[in-house]
């Protein structure tokens, strides 16, 4: 079971859009990164875009070091060969192909990599960043599924969250489905 999207060509479009001028009362189409959520220790969590994650000033301006790469697993990691930057490569793409995705257990299971990686970095007050191509479908997604685990919203609520600071973000295709099963998954666990 594909989903038939191609995350890909819709970043593009995306990202097509940003370089086009901004609408009136508004700075540009969309942030190349964005703060979605602060812990109390500091420790704060971003969407960003394939800009944010190539340039090193930008990441250093918001003090993120760890980043998930949201798209395929043969993408390029910009700074994995700095000791300063800690990645986790997240294909959510593919979850459809995921084992036992159709159990709690399969989901969680899933998603317990993101989770951990979020937990760890954000648990010692350290900034995190997850990223695609335009920030807007697969990290995207990611985001709402992080806010959806550390702030315990369902599906619904935390998309409406995420967007709220993110414009931008879309869950397509068969990202709706997934979002739901990890809905249905979290309030199982509880």
């Amino acid at each position: 079971m594909s989903t038939g999207v191609d995350y890909h060509a819709e970043g593009v479009k995306l990202l097509a859009l940003q370089d086009k001028p901004a609408p009136p009362g508004r700075d540009a189409f969309y942030e190349d990164v964005t703060a979605i959520f602060k812990l109390p220790n500091g420790g704060t969590f971003y969407i960003g875009n394939i800009r944010a994650a190539q340039s090193a000033q930008t990441l250093a301006k918001h003090r993120i070091a760890n980043v998930i790469n949201a798209q395929d697993v043969d993408t390029e990691n910009f700074h994995e060969h700095d000791p300063a930057f800690t990645y986790l490569r997240f294909p959510i793409a593919h979850w459809w192909s995921a084992p036992d995705i159709n159990t709690t257990a399969g989901v969680l299971a899933f998603y317990r990599p993101l989770f951990a990686f979020v937990k760890e970095k954000l648990g010692k007050g350290e900034n995190v960043m997850v990223h695609c191509l335009a920030g807007a479908h697969r990290a995207g997604t990611s985001g709402v599924s992080c806010v959806m685990y550390f702030l315990g919203l369902g599906a619904v609520d935390a998309v409406k969250y995420v967007k709220e600071r993110r414009p931008i973000v879309d869950p397509i295709g068969g990202f709706p489905d997934l979002l739901s099963r990890l809905d249905l998954a979290l309030r199982e666990r509880r």
